[in-house]
């Protein structure tokens, strides 16, 4: 049997439902799991790697170190790496934010899979405005509308499960081995997404057999089935050599997901399949009150569809009793049962033979309990979940994080305390954000306003498009309204993206300006505010790599030390953004002490600070200079005094300070680099600094320090020769020390300086 396909229909659907999800989207996150996906894409985007660097102050939260001692995330790789064309888009447009852009993937993979419902209920062989309900059910109705602007794996495990079986109706259909070529595929992309998928191959084997011996049956001899199962098999093999790839570049163990021992299946099933189905703090049937009418549309699905049944009842069933058992059944943070999010599509299909039924009164109570289902949604997305659930603990001191009581019990229910966050300040809308001056929370009304007429004119072009579905001489015109809706939602999302990206983070754009301004290729960015990670990920359109790390007090831990000494030996830069709210920062003087601070400049109320490390050993030269008849300039070592150093780069300076009686004034160092012209370029001036940075005024006689100091060459300074001139001076008057042959500082060079190309 062959059916065409209304694919003109599905594609307005998936973009009605686009448009929907537009309004609501957030451009944050909402979780660890979204924020060590993404670290995966920004890792591959801005250098081609893969680490979750970033994220070292979450430990193995997210992830397991490898054998190289870098960070990997342990979920799976599909959505980190079908979200790169955004993140690209992110990274190169200079008016987007990388994250902001990032995030639009799930909303393009619900619609999608919205689109997929359409297809899949029409092939079934129901009307077009069956199909259309039940695509707008689970669009919105379901968990699908607030996970569309969640960034967790279980949207794309959704397309790739439903993916898989539409093409395989397809084969039922038509029998060509393209269908279970794009079945496997879909397959596939479940299981890269969330290895767990693989308990589901069993399943889409028997039912592909199926459809193959129903096929031979009808067909004769002339049917192949060897071709649909190897085309069905290729893509599952190549998921199997990606993922075993994966694995073994991270752990060097084709089989090592990165999951911890302590995470396992250890729930008793009771506990965990009551929680997930019913409990009020994640029960899918009351935080999705619609697919109780699938339960009662199940007998005549099977009826109708006996095959395509046994796979949704058998598929949703595998689910349950996994996650129903997982250590961590409730998800952590979630809103409603996040691990049977992939389930709901099938959910959804089973209503099919049951709505063309519908009609008077129980067709006003299928309407009721949808609206009900949209209310339920709509408070979802409407508020964080996280505040909420973490408000919990605030109020209800004897609970305790995930205590089972929260699950259980209704007061403790989001669906029943969530509403009364239900106020501006709240609202996770991305159109809800600081602006004016001075800043305030408030609605962007601009965007609001264009996003509420997309969503307008997708919902006409929704309707043009099915009014016309009967009229055939109008088949080549079907595709403008389609058209012209992608068209309209590229505009307002690049118009959105663009208001978002002016987050009123000011200090950070100016001082992310000039990290890109003066950084090097092989510099390195530490990162020491865990709670602005996102910022700095959406702003940052550089490709350093970035080490996030928490650290509170001085010293630094073992392990932080010895990371430190790592970077420093593998990259000649590191710029470090430390807190601003630590009085002393361990990581500051840790590479202070190793290092040669280069560069510190201020940005509001952050710092960026450039330490630099000399990628072979220094010269010492010994001259024997004395200032004021009191200090003694021994010696000094120069990076670059006998070679050339390209404009942009680190000249390194060591001087070797002698007091030759006591010193009665504290003096201040001054290192001015100087063309053959006299004009200064650029200078270091300050006390001496010395491990204990004692001022010259304490310093005994006979004693010997060295002075460490990094001096960051312009990138713009013209090549040529140029010398340093170096002394001291009185900070009370500015008047300088004089040698002993009466001159107010010392000259050190000639070195020449070529262009930073």
């Amino acid at each position: 049997m062959k059916r065409k396909e209304n694919v003109v229909q599905a594609l307005a659907v998936g973009l009605f439902l686009l448009s929907v999800y537009l309004l609501t989207y957030s451009g944050e996150f909402h979780s660890s799991d979204g924020q060590a996906m993404f670290a995966v894409t920004e890792s591959l985007v801005r250098r081609g790697d893969y680490d979750i660097n970033q994220l070292l102050w979450m430990g193995q939260q997210q992830g397991a170190y490898g054998l190289d001692g870098e960070l990997y995330c342990h979920k799976g790789i599909a959505t980190s790496l079908l979200s790169l064309p955004l993140a690209w888009l992110g990274l190169v447009v200079p008016f987007w934010g990388m994250v902001q852009t990032t995030l639009l993937f799930n909303a393009v993979i619900t619609a999608l899979t919205g689109a997929l419902v359409y297809l899949y209920v029409n092939r079934l062989g129901y009307s077009a405005s069956t199909s259309l309900i039940l695509s707008l059910v689970f669009g919105l109705a379901t968990l699908a509308w607030p996970y569309a602007k969640y960034f967790f794996s279980e949207p794309l495990a959704s397309l790739g499960l439903l993916a898989a079986a539409y093409f395989s109706l397809r084969y039922r259909d038509i029998g060509q081995a393209s269908d279970t070529l794009w079945a496997g595929t879909g397959l596939g992309l479940a299981v890269a997404t969330r290895f767990a998928n693989i308990i589901t191959l069993p399943l889409f084997g028997l039912l592909l057999l199926a459809y193959i011996v129903t096929r031979k049956k009808g067909q004769g001899i002339r049917d192949k089935p060897l071709l649909p199962i190897l085309a069905f098999a290729l893509p599952l093999a190549l998921t199997a050599l990606l993922l075993g790839s994966y694995n073994y570049a991270r752990y060097s163990n084709v089989l090592e997901t990165g999951y911890l021992p302590q995470q396992t299946f250890s729930t008793p099933w009771l506990e965990g399949i009551s929680g997930l189905l019913v409990s009020p703090g994640r029960g899918l049937f009351l935080y999705a009150p619609v697919l109780l009418v699938s339960l009662l549309a199940i007998p005549a699905f099977v009826k109708r569809h006996s095959l395509e049944a046994a796979l949704a009842l058998l598929v949703s069933t595998s689910y349950i009793l996994l996650y129903g058992r997982w250590f961590f059944w409730h998800a952590g943070y979630a809103w409603g049962p996040r691990f049977l999010v992939p389930i709901v599509p099938f959910a959804v299909i089973l209503m099919a033979p049951l709505m063309e039924k519908l009609s008077g009164k129980r067709w006003l109570a299928f309407a009721t309990i949808c609206l009900i289902s949209v209310a339920i949604q709509i408070l979802g997305l409407s508020v964080d979940f996280t505040p909420f659930q973490e408000g919990l603990l605030f109020r209800f001191r004897e609970l305790r994080a995930f205590d089972p009581k929260i699950h259980f019990e209704f007061r403790f229910s989001p669906l029943v305390g969530q509403w009364a966050l239900l106020r501006l300040e709240n609202l996770d809308f991305a159109w809800v954000r600081t602006m004016g001056s001075p800043p305030r929370l408030q609605a962007d009304w601009p965007v609001l306003i264009s996003n509420v007429a997309l969503v307008v004119a997708t919902s006409l072009g929704l309707r043009r498009v099915f009014l016309r579905e009967k009229r055939e001489k109008h088949t080549r015109r079907k595709w403008g309204v389609p058209v012209l809706m992608s068209v309209l939602i590229l505009g307002v999302t690049a118009f959105s993206l663009t208001r978002y990206k002016d987050d009123q983070r000011r200090s950070y754009q100016e001082l992310l300006s000039y990290l890109e301004a003066h950084s090097q290729p092989r510099d390195a960015i530490i990162f020491n505010i865990p709670e602005d990670t996102t910022i700095l990920q959406n702003h940052y359109k550089g490709h350093l790599p970035v080490y996030g790390l928490l650290e509170t007090s001085a010293p630094v831990t073992p392990a932080t030390a010895g990371l430190l000494d790592k970077l420093a030996a593998q990259h000649p830069g590191l710029w470090l953004i430390p807190s601003p709210t630590l009085s002393e920062n361990g990581l500051d003087q840790h590479l202070r002490e190793r290092g040669y601070q280069a560069d510190d400049e201020s940005f509001g109320e952050l710092r960026l600070v450039l330490y630099a490390f000399p990628q072979k050993p220094l010269t010492r030269h010994m001259i024997g200079a004395i200032f004021g008849g009191t200090i003694v300039l021994e010696g000094y070592t120069l990076y670059a005094l006998d070679e050339s150093v390209r404009a942009g780069d680190v000249l390194y300076l060591d001087l070797y300070w002698q007091a030759s009686t006591l010193v009665a004034e504290d003096y201040q160092v001054f290192v001015h680099l100087l063309g053959e012209d006299g004009q200064l370029w650029a200078q270091k001036d300050g006390p001496p600094w010395c491990p204990d940075a004692r001022p010259t005024s304490s310093w005994q006689p006979g004693e010997q320090l060295t002075d460490r100091r990094g001096l960051l060459l312009p990138s713009d300074m013209p090549p040529g020769p140029y010398h340093l001139r170096v002394g001291l001076y009185r900070l009370s008057d500015g008047s300088r020390l004089l040698t002993a042959e009466g001159a107010d500082g010392l000259d050190l060079g000639p070195f020449s300086v070529t262009t930073s190309e």
